[in-house]
């Protein structure tokens, strides 16, 4: 489980996050591999991330980009790769949010509700391949919270910016007050289904972060419920608008092609019996009637 991330932000950017929020004592702290870290909205595991870690005696922090491991640690396991490293090499895997998925396959998005950074516990190994060193990293889990074992029974330890000093400081062996740091994150989360688009690695865009309800391509959008009072305010505001483009239209004159009209129908006059001409062509009807 939380095998995907989204850190999509530049160097000096999460630099300047991480010292915002008092992990970071400096804004140009140094970056070791800082070539390698490349800005993704879809972090799978093998890829670089960047961890916060102690250098040395000196306790100076220090971001390192590390590969990320596939395994998650729940240092309840015997023998694991990590075992060593809980006393020395621990460290803070920032990112900006995770992918988890539940039961269902459905693929959801969670990240701070405040919008800080995810500081996540973390352990580190490095190990010589070829005569090259090679430090590669992974996430500490714990059991889910109530409101997170709605999606998955663990989930990753959540660290505050307080706790980080504490939890990377490579003079304290494990004990007791290191322990008590991997529990439940108590915060609030922002937690929302996301496109099943984020299963493929090659899909790496900001349309992966975005709830799925507000994309247009979602089932769900399509049968949102109608609020009637909007609807009824959009209508009445497309008629007015309508008026009002009416009124500001000008008018302009209409001309006619006269000889396109139909011809009106020849009306014919009814003669007056009064003309003169016309009576004395038209016999009296008593003429038919007189006595021979």
């Amino acid at each position: 489980m939380c095998g995907r991330f989204c850190c999509a932000l530049s160097t000096d950017n999460i630099r300047n996050e991480l010292h915002d929020e008092n992990v970071l004592p400096e804004r140009n702290t140094e970056w070791v591999d800082e070539s390698n870290h490349r800005p993704s909205y879809n972090v799978c595991p093998t890829r670089y991330i960047p961890a916060v870690i102690e250098k040395g005696q000196s306790q100076t922090k220090i971001i390192q980009s590390m590969p990320i491991n596939a395994r998650h640690e729940t240092l309840t396991e015997e023998n694991s790769m990590f075992d060593k490293s809980k006393n020395v090499n621990r460290c803070i895997i920032t990112a900006e949010g995770f992918f988890e998925w539940n039961k269902k396959k459905q693929a959801f998005y969670i990240k701070r509700k405040d919008g800080k950074m995810m500081l996540f516990a973390g352990l580190y190994s490095t190990a010589f391949i070829d005569s090259q060193a090679i430090t590669t990293c992974t996430i500490i889990t714990t059991a889910a919270s109530t409101f997170f074992s709605k999606i998955h029974h663990r989930m990753p330890v959540i660290l505050e910016p307080e706790d980080v000093n504490a939890w990377i400081d490579n003079k304290v062996l494990w004990s007791l007050p290191i322990i008590k740091l991997l529990k439940p994150f108590s915060g609030e989360l922002d937690c929302f289904q996301v496109s099943e688009k984020v299963g493929p690695i090659k899909n790496d865009n900001p349309d992966l972060i975005k709830p799925l309800d507000l994309q247009k391509s979602s089932i769900s959008h399509f049968l949102k419920p109608v609020d009637l009072k909007d609807e009824m305010n959009k209508s009445l505001v497309t008629v007015d608008q309508k008026e009002i483009n009416a009124e500001k239209k000008p008018c302009s004159p209409t001309l006619v092609d006269k000889s396109k009209l139909p011809s009106a129908p020849n009306k014919k006059r009814k003669r007056s019996i009064d003309n003169e001409s016309d009576a004395t062509k038209t016999p009296k009807i008593t003429k038919f009637f007189s006595k021979k």
